[in-house]
């Protein structure tokens, strides 16, 4: 793997090389945080700054990345020396100490490549409340619903056969967990809402899964997806709303994605919520929500019910083959007041961005809220990495360790 994708910088170095050059020599260092390139190539009466070696910036990522599969390295510093018949030399080596970018500089030292942060929500107290959802209403809501758009369309839409009772209990093998019971009950009726690559996107503007992708999914998205310490230090999961009711987490083994908005977001039943959730509720995770989930709906069940209603209200869309149902108003994730700090905080403030100050700035306003009866995080001030903040001052809360 390592030697394949060193073969092609190779190649490309000895197919862009200028005439009469005896020898090129690059130098990169690759990881997921980026790739550098810098070298040139060895021509007789020439300076080597007048020929400048090529910048395989995807073939050098393609070779850092099988270094990592191999070393476990997260981060490389790569020499390839070659000649014009193709042989070359590598030589590659792990950065245990890098120097940081962005305003703050620095150096970093990781002595453990392989140890995490742990996430705040592994910490949280786990729910005890019995799950909300029930096969035999979700299935009958589920028959109702498609009774319903088949007479907004005046046609029924085709749906795939249901998945086998063995195909379940596979895919469960493979998760590690039970799906809901709710869930289930709709995959005996239909295996996801696809066929042939035509979806129905039965769940608001998420596509239903077939069980196998549900299962890929899972397997590939289980764990939070790890950016290098340089991120990871600076890293912020917000509590959802309603407070305490999923895990504080970028990523649970007990999140099961079970439809998508084909955009790397998706929908998931959470099958070990937060003090105050429930087994098998609905949440929305993936590409938009790297500073925590956000809650649904109590469990499958009663988001069919909610798409029911929504019905019933004339609360939908007919583009061509599909239907759009329309959504109230309303945000999923952080709800941002942008300006002056208001006189009244809000009792769910969890972050502060502050920028272009010229100076510092008085945050005593955040102190004279009533503290929550919940468990949302206290107030924290942050500066996001790469942002056009001056100045940041961290507030002392008491949650603030527990980023």
């Amino acid at each position: 793997m390592v030697e394949r994708a060193a073969r092609r910088i190779v190649e490309e170095l000895v197919a862009r090389a200028p005439a009469g050059w005896t020898r090129a020599i690059l130098t990169s260092t690759a990881g997921r945080g980026g790739v550098s390139v810098a070298g040139g190539y060895t021509v007789p009466g020439t300076p080597l700054w007048r020929s400048p070696v090529p910048s395989p910036f995807t073939e050098l990522g393609e070779l850092a990345e099988a270094l990592r599969k191999v070393r476990g390295w997260e981060r490389t510093s790569l020499e390839i020396e070659c000649k014009p018949s193709g042989e070359y030399g590598l030589v590659a080596t792990t950065d245990a100490i890098t120097s940081l970018r962005g305003r703050d500089g620095g150096f970093q030292a990781v002595l453990d490549a392989g140890y995490r942060l742990p996430q705040p929500g592994c910490e949280q107290e786990g729910g005890t409340a019995a799950p909300e959802g029930d096969p035999e209403p979700a299935v009958a809501r589920f028959r109702e619903y498609m009774r319903r758009r088949a007479a907004i369309l005046g046609r029924p839409e085709q749906l795939p056969p249901p998945a086998s009772a063995a195909a379940l209990d596979e895919a469960e093998r493979r998760i590690g967990r039970p799906l809901p019971a709710d869930l289930r009950a709709l995959y005996m009726i239909a295996d996801g809402d696809g066929i042939d690559y035509e979806q129905r996107y039965l769940f608001g503007r998420h596509a239903w899964l077939a069980l196998e992708d549900m299962v890929a999914i899972h397997t590939a998205q289980r764990e939070p997806a790890w950016y290098g310490w340089e991120l990871a230090w600076n890293s912020i999961v917000f509590d959802p709303d309603p407070p305490g009711t999923v895990r504080r987490c970028g990523g649970h083994p007990a999140w099961l994605p079970f439809a998508t908005g084909e955009d790397g977001n998706y929908l998931a039943v959470d099958l070990s919520p937060a003090r105050n959730g429930r087994p098998g509720q609905v949440i929305c995770i993936g590409r938009d929500y790297d500073d925590g989930p956000a809650h649904v709906a109590d469990s499958v069940t009663s988001l069919l019910g909610h798409y029911l209603e929504l019905l019933e209200q004339g609360a939908h869309e007919e583009h061509g083959d599909h239907i759009s149902l329309l959504e109230p108003a309303r945000s999923f994730g952080p709800h941002r007041i942008i300006g002056e700090i208001p006189d009244e905080i809000p009792p769910t403030l969890q972050a502060i961005h502050i920028n272009d100050a010229v100076g510092l700035v008085d945050l005593t306003p955040t102190h004279r809220r009533t503290e929550p009866a919940t468990t949302a995080p206290q107030p924290l001030c942050h500066r996001r990495p790469g942002s056009d903040s001056h100045t940041a001052r961290r507030v002392a809360a008491r949650d603030a360790g527990r980023r």
